[in-house]
């Protein structure tokens, strides 16, 4: 025998909810414009019951407590209509259905969805609503006409979804209602708003990424976008566990698919097909892989394609015209760059953007420079991009794009020769993507010399963060052997350095060499001193001494001919570090006396503070512990508030080397913390690293490890490789004497140092060995368990214990031991 469920509170059992849901399909409503051949309606099923009585969806839905939360207040206070708005993907109807469940016991008749997508005209609406509430309530709902007198008396939560494309039609029954009906709220998910006085808009965002990969494997783990993606691989991959080695494919996974939980979902269904690696591969290659056919799901939600072609579709002409063209940019850009590179933009293209803002086609931040700037998401992008290929207009878009982008490095040039690298950097870095676009369709055209002045433009930028090997390649892939110009000399020049940071110093000379000699025939002493140094560098570089001091005092000569003091003053901090290599200081505080004064240190000169950094060192050479520290705790906050600062590894050095000058286990702990911090920068970004002074910094970490011991050590790096940077340069932020943690102490001190705790004996353990140093993979090793288990482990323990990292978990147990 057949049973049936009945809900309760509704005297309604399933099939008979579903049996009155579906009296919509009398309407002769039409099915989904991306239907794909549908044909019929998409009709009131099971699921859209199970919803309007307050079952919800079986999965989870991962990270939107900030926004349950938010919204129920908004709901029990005083807005009577709230929009849920936001771009194909974002989850607007899952967070309405959690919010409908949240708060219908404060309605007294209850909380109801109707929804909306199949319908193709506004004159539908109040037919729909209708069909919807008879379902609910009793016969009073038998003609639209009825609809208004029907819900006057009610105290009721109507729920709307999926309203852009009927957006005029919902605002005007919504006027009537909502004057009509004094106890009537209404909660509409929409991709953009209504335009009613009133309205209440709530933009429902992307899930957040994971901030860096710098964080501890649990901590990455918790992060919604990669907890979303963890929980949908493992219902089709029961295996599937994020490990030290993929995690890094899956964060950037959901960074390809902007954290939108559609795509995510539909991302994480194909680990039935690809491993991490390969499944990465082939979202950049497009967005076509995001799709899956399920029999309970609308079709414009079973791709990404479909989704974002189901919004497409709603603009006019106008919109999609330039929509498209935006797909040029590869990053963010400027209301200017728009006009610049869209000239149809011109008459309305302010007007037009801001249309497309609402309709959730772009989004909007604030630029370096305080100005909004605007961006397509990348599954936008993608779609945008395949479009841009099949226009007519294709080839004119992306020449004015890259004029627009030579003009923006040629701008950016005026900074670094005013000597603000800082500034050239910031400007550079929110439209490297563009840069690197405009480069490959220089090349595609063939216009060698406009793509070398990019390359050139670019080259200190992709030097100071760490893009060598790519900053090489653009040069020599438009480089030509035998000519002379001042591009190609300064491209030779610029090949040497990056060549040099790369570690191949056969190519680096010899660019160097070319760039020496044709800055020499055309005259340009200041491009042939720059050269000589870099090659005096080099030789140093490679322990040659002798060499390198005469190319230094060659370039120094030429820079005082040309009256260049400021330049020379660098080239006198070179020939100190020369004599530093030899173990001779004299020459150091003579140069560093010299430079000072020279820098002219507006606050935005990474040069001057290496140099101040370089005074405090000194200062602590001779003894002035507190000068030392006062000077480079200056430099280092600096650095870290200018986060472009491409010296902010060497002004930690600095500091944490004056630190552990101190011998003090609060202030050797933060000189570990800040050591471990610079390596971390140095090993994402590849910034440059003075030798002289890593040798100072490798003999200072040997001394610290026999002070701290092992488990304060080790705790210490991990803080500096996972703290935020400004927490670093805290004196007394989570700094405290740490005990030897060994097996046989935690038998004995368990009962004491987790009293009052809610830990099993398993996490207890987990405990101790991560307040040793243990990674996760050492402590599955070390408990012969695996290690996705132990990440569960450390996180249960995060979460019960309300600790944000396994760095405070370590301080936690320790500052307990010691307080007994």
């Amino acid at each position: 025998m057949k049973r049936s469920f009945e809900f309760p509170g509704t005297g309604l059992d399933l099939e008979a909810l579903v049996a009155r849901q579906r009296d919509m399909a009398g309407l002769g409503l039409p099915g989904d414009p991306q239907a794909g051949g549908r044909g019929s309606s998409e009709r009131i099923g099971p699921a859209a019951a199970a919803w309007a009585v307050g079952v919800h969806p079986p999965n989870q839905l991962v990270g939107r407590h900030e926004d349950r939360a938010a919204l129920r207040q908004i709901l029990q206070g005083a807005a009577r209509l709230v929009t849920l708005t936001g771009p194909s993907g974002t989850g607007k109807t899952r967070l309405a259905q959690a919010v409908v469940g949240d708060v219908r016991a404060g309605f007294r008749d209850g909380a109801w969805p109707v929804e909306l997508a199949a319908l193709s005209e506004p004159s539908q609406l109040a037919a729909t609503v209708t069909v919807a509430c008879r379902a609910v309530f009793d016969n009073s709902f038998r003609t639209p006409d009825n609809l208004h007198d029907g819900l006057r008396d009610r105290e009721l939560l109507l729920v709307l979804d999926n309203c852009e494309h009927v957006a005029d039609g919902v605002a005007d029954l919504l006027t009537s209602l909502l004057s009509y009906c004094r106890g009537l709220r209404v909660l509409t998910t929409s991709r953009q708003p209504l335009q009613i006085y009133g309205e209440r808009l709530y933009p429902v965002r992307p899930l957040p990424l994971a901030p860096s990969l710098r964080a501890p494997l649990a901590e990455l783990a918790a992060s919604p976008a990669i907890a979303l993606f963890v929980q949908r691989a493992r219902a089709v991959a029961p295996d599937f566990a994020l490990t030290d080695d993929n995690v890094g494919d899956v964060a950037e996974i959901c960074r390809l698919v902007d954290g939108l939980p559609l795509a995510i979902e539909l991302a994480a269904t194909k680990l039935r097909l690809f491993g991490p690696p390969a499944l990465l591969a082939r979202l950049r290659d497009g967005i076509d892989i995001l799709r899956l056919e399920l029999t309970d799901v609308p079709l414009r939600q079973q791709s990404m394609r479909a989704a974002i072609h189901w919004g497409y579709q709603l603009l006019t002409q106008e919109e999609r015209d330039l929509l498209i063209r935006l797909g040029v940019f590869a990053g963010e850009f400027s209301t200017a760059a728009m006009v610049a590179v869209v000239p149809a933009a011109q008459a309305r293209g302010e007007e037009l953007l801001e249309s497309l803002l609402d309709k959730g086609m772009l989004s909007s931040s604030v630029g370096a420079d305080g100005e909004p700037r605007f961006c397509q998401l990348h599954t936008m992008r993608a779609f945008c991009v395949e479009r841009l290929r099949t226009a007519a207009d294709e080839r004119e878009v992306r020449d004015r794009h890259a004029e627009y982008v030579l003009r923006l490095v040629a701008d950016a040039g005026r900074d670094l020769r005013s000597g603000r690298l800082t500034a050239y950097v910031r400007r550079l870095r929110s439209d490297l993507g563009d840069a690197r676009a405009a480069y490959r369709h220089l090349c595609a055209r063939g216009d060698a010399d406009a793509a070398l002045t990019l390359a050139t433009g670019m080259w200190r930028f992709m030097f100071s963060q760490g893009h060598w090997s790519e900053g090489l390649q653009m040069l020599e892939e438009t480089l030509r052997d035998g000519a002379v110009g001042r591009l190609n000399a300064e491209a030779f020049h610029a090949a040497g350095v990056l060549a040099m940071a790369l570690g191949k110093y056969a190519s680096a000379e010899v660019y160097q060499r070319r760039a020496i000699a044709a800055f020499h025939e055309l005259g340009e002493v200041a491009g042939e001193a720059a050269a000589l140094n870099c090659q005096g560098n080099l030789a140093r570089v490679r322990g040659d001494l002798a060499e390198a001091r005469r190319l230094c005092e060659q370039s120094l000569s030429l820079w005082q001919a040309v009256e260049a003091p400021r330049a020379a003053a660098l080239v006198l901090i070179d020939l100190a570090m020369i004599s530093m290599r030899r173990g001779d200081m004299s020459e150091i505080d003579e140069a560093i006396s010299f430079a000072l004064p020279l820098m002219d240190d507006d606050g935005d000169d990474w040069n001057a503070r290496c140099v101040r950094a370089l005074a405090g060192l000194m200062a602590f050479r001779r003894g002035d512990q507190q000068k030392a520290e006062r000077i480079c705790r200056s430099v280092a906050a600096e650095a870290v508030e200018m986060d472009a600062h491409p010296g902010t590894p060497f002004a930690l050095e600095a500091l944490g080397l004056v630190l552990a000058g101190r011998r003090r286990p609060p202030t050797d702990q933060s000189a570990v913390r800040l050591f471990a911090a610079a390596g971390s920068i140095r090993a994402e970004t590849q910034s440059y690293a003075c030798a002289e002074i890593l040798t100072y910094v490798d003999r200072a970490l040997q001394h610290l490890r026999q002070r701290l011991g092992t488990v304060a050590f080790e705790n210490a790096c991990i803080a500096g490789k996972t703290l935020p940077l400004p927490a670093l340069l805290d004196e007394d932020a989570g700094l405290v004497a740490q005990p030897t943690w060994t097996h046989d102490t935690a038998r004995t001190e368990n009962g004491d140092v987790f009293h009052g705790t809610s830990l099993t004996a398993r996490e207890r353990e987990v405990v101790v060995l991560v307040a040793n140093g243990l990674t996760n993979r050492q402590i599955a090793n070390r408990l012969s368990i695996a290690e996705w288990t132990a990440t569960n482990h450390v996180r249960h323990v995060m979460r019960k214990l309300a600790m944000p990292s396994r760095v405070h978990v370590a301080q936690w147990v320790t500052q307990r031991h010691l307080s007994q």
